[in-house]
């Protein structure tokens, strides 16, 4: 709070290595995401919610870890390495709209890391190499309606993936695991 640290209830945990990878803000709701089974003592499947004194899970959350979360008005995107979001397929990124999850498009084909929403467009990085079906070298853009490679992507690497996004007016700042972008 500026002057000391205060726990969160009980905080998240249910196994040897429950953690927290990805954490929201929207409102006076704390959103936290990671690799846990529970919140507060209570079942909440690797994401949650804070309301300010109670932990809440997000219907039956996603099948394993969330690394990412964005919120942009009433919609919370959550990326990671799931296949799952409320027992329905969704492939590493899927949306709660605050009462039920859904598929974000047709996702991807590996993990997403960094989510980050800018007016009306969602920018998704990880280690996919398709996103919606279509070849995207580890970054995307959601314009609403479908995915959108950025350029040839970034590369250089065996073991390539994009870990932060930043937008500062039209200028897209990104960083990882790789050796060139845009073939650069």
């Amino acid at each position: 709070d500026g002057s000391s640290w205060h726990t969160l209830g009980s905080g998240v945990g249910g196994g040897t290595y429950s953690r927290v990878s990805a954490i929201a803000v929207s409102g006076s709701d704390l959103y936290v995401g990671g690799y846990f089974t529970e919140a507060g003592g209570s079942p909440a499947s690797r994401i949650a919610r804070w309301d300010g004194s109670s932990w809440h899970a997000l219907g039956s959350g996603v099948n394993y870890e969330v690394r990412a979360i964005a919120v942009s008005g009433s919609d919370l995107y959550v990326g990671g390495s799931f296949t799952e979001a409320g027992g329905t397929p969704a492939s590493y990124i899927a949306r709660w709209d605050g009462s039920s999850w859904h598929a974000f498009g047709s996702g991807m084909n590996s993990w997403v890391c960094p989510i980050v929403v800018s007016g009306l467009d969602v920018y998704v990085g990880g280690k996919f190499t398709e996103a919606g079906g279509s070849p995207a070298s580890r970054i995307v853009r959601w314009d609403g309606s479908s995915w959108h490679a950025l350029g040839s992507g970034v590369g250089g690497g065996t073991y390539t993936f994009v870990t932060a996004i930043a937008v500062s007016g039209s200028d897209l700042y990104v960083g990882g695991d790789f050796t060139e972008a845009g073939g650069s």
